[in-house]
Formats: C-alpha cells, sequence, structure tokens
C-alpha cells in the first residue's frame, strides 16, 4: 500500500490518504487506452513533449524558473529535448502500470532532492499533456481522457513523493 498521511476532515475524524501511486490500480479497459496512447506518443515524442511544454511555459510562466532556455515554444531546440524526454518518460511508464513507485523513483528523486521542482509543477503540465493530445487526436474519447488523466495523476503523484 502507498506511504499515507493523516488527513483531518471539517468534523475533525481524522483519515488516512494515500500520497503515492501504488495503491492505484487501473482497469483492463483503462490500461488498453493508455497503451494505445503510449504507442500515439512514441510515435513523436518530442513533437507532443515540445507543444505540452509551450503549453506549460505560456499558461504557468512560473515554470520556466527551472530551465534556462532562449527560446520557450514548442520549436526551440532545448524545449524539444525536454520534451521528448518528459513523454518517453510518461510511454515507460505505461509498461509499469503496476509499480509506478519504483519505476518512477529515481526521476522522484532527481527532481524532488537535486533539481527540488515544485510538486504544483507536475500536474499543471499534467493537465497540458492532456490539452495536447486532445487536440491532436481525433478520438481522443472521454474514456481515454479519463484512463490517461489516471496516469498522469499517479506519475504527479510519484514524482511529488521525493520533494526536498
Amino acid at each position: 500500500m502507498g506511504r499515507k498521511t493523516p488527513q483531518r476532515y471539517r468534523d475533525g475524524v481524522e483519515s488516512e490518504q494515500v500520497t503515492t501511486a501504488e495503491a492505484m490500480t487501473f482497469t483492463d479497459t483503462e490500461r488498453r487506452k493508455i497503451s494505445e496512447i503510449a504507442q500515439v506518443l512514441a510515435k513523436s515524442p518530442e513533437a507532443y513533449g515540445a507543444e505540452a511544454l509551450a503549453r506549460l511555459f505560456a499558461t504557468h510562466p512560473g515554470a520556466k524558473s527551472y530551465f534556462d532556455y532562449k527560446d520557450y515554444s514548442a520549436s526551440g531546440q532545448k524545449v524539444q529535448v525536454h520534451g521528448g524526454k518528459v513523454i518517453r518518460a510518461v510511454v515507460k511508464a505505461a509498461d509499469h502500470l503496476d509499480d509506478l513507485h519504483n519505476h518512477l523513483e529515481t526521476l522522484a528523486v532527481t527532481h524532488g532532492k537535486k533539481l527540488l521542482v515544485d510538486p504544483q509543477n507536475f500536474p499543471m503540465l499534467s493537465e497540458c499533456i492532456l490539452v495536447t493530445l486532445a487536440t491532436h487526436l481525433p478520438d481522443f474519447s472521454p474514456a481515454t481522457h479519463c484512463a490517461v488523466d489516471k496516469l498522469l495523476s499517479a506519475i504527479s503523484l510519484e514524482l511529488s513523493s521525493r520533494y526536498r
């Protein structure tokens, strides 16, 4: 089970909240949809990644503080390189749905301990990835959207788990 932290509700009753994706399970339908999207992403990781990062930089300018780029657009070379890395990591994570925690541990440590990336950036980038997919894939159904959102949420949780 995932690491848990106490969470207080308004009525004062304490509950436990899962803070990693270990406890997250994916249905067979979600797995199939995630696999289909991973295959699409694997064909053009730089293009999808660069567009998602450019959207992140445009909608959340504070995210630029982690990058020393001259060109933050989707055509910027460094944006394309990093965007490709991001999407390839998502594609690889799609092959490790049952063990995202261990699979993403190195990236979590790098982003959380070394780079000190604010965990709020991961859900914002996830949303930009979803928007990018929705604008390019005419058959991006609500069910596919939900499955990919669940994967990206799990990835965000894991990458945030080692912050500081």
